[in-house]
């Protein structure tokens, strides 16, 4: 396993939150490193199992070979679905560390980060359709303000929205460093860095359709 992909947040407040039972079924909807599953799988008995979900196939290569252990690879916006397929009525504790991770800001390829010059990626499902570079290239100028307002908090999203448009009737903007290049000069210098990483959050949250899929999850929770 990859000791640095992903440090667990709130490792120790996350176990008290859950109160484990030795003999108990629960759900990591967040696998990512693994963190947060093994500790969970520490405190469990031979009776008891986890089901951890993770829709980014990198997340695999941290898996833990045990028989109280179930992977999903999926969305976690697919909850219900798998608990019922693997027969599973009832659980006593859900655990979803939301967010992007570490791991996906540093994995320079995956375009998560304006660090690095890389496509203009954001999918955490790599196989998933749409890109941020489709939404950046193809959505209206509307959506991308909706988009920019709703999931970043931008108080020029119009403004970002109409450039973006503009600029792309020239050429596509295909990576990182083009984005850059188009909305930094629209942002305040002395909050660039926090405005930019509004700009590439709320491209993500879109990417990644994450708000249908946090109202998804949170429903099929609620019948867990």
């Amino acid at each position: 396993m990859e000791p640095t992909y992903h440090i667990p947040a709130l490792l120790y407040p996350c176990m008290e939150g859950l109160d484990i039972k030795p003999n108990g079924t629960y759900v990591d909807v967040t696998f990512g490193g693994g963190g947060h599953s093994k500790e969970i799988l520490r405190r469990l008995g031979p009776d008891g199992h986890l089901v951890s979900f993770d829709q980014d196939a990198d997340a695999q290569r941290n898996l833990v070979d045990d028989k109280r252990f179930t992977f999903v690879c999926s969305n976690f916006k697919y909850l219900q679905n798998f608990l019922e397929y693997h027969n599973i009525d009832k659980v006593d504790g859900i655990l979803a560390d939301l967010g992007v991770s570490s791991h996906h800001f540093d994995e320079q390829s995956r375009g998560f980060s304006f660090r690095f010059d890389a496509d203009l990626d954001m999918r955490m499902n790599t196989k998933a359709r749409l890109s941020a570079a489709d939404v950046v290239n193809n959505y209206t100028e509307a959506q991308l303000a909706d988009i920019l307002f709703l999931y970043g908090e931008l108080k020029n999203a119009r403004k970002i929205a109409n450039v973006l448009v503009k600029t792309r009737e020239k050429q596509a903007i295909l990576t990182t460093n083009d984005l850059l290049a188009v909305v930094e000069p629209l942002l305040p210098q002395d909050r660039q860095k926090k405005e930019m990483t509004k700009v590439f959050q709320a491209l993500r949250i879109e990417v990644n359709d994450e708000m249908r899929s946090l109202e998804k999850f949170l429903s099929g929770a609620a019948a867990s």
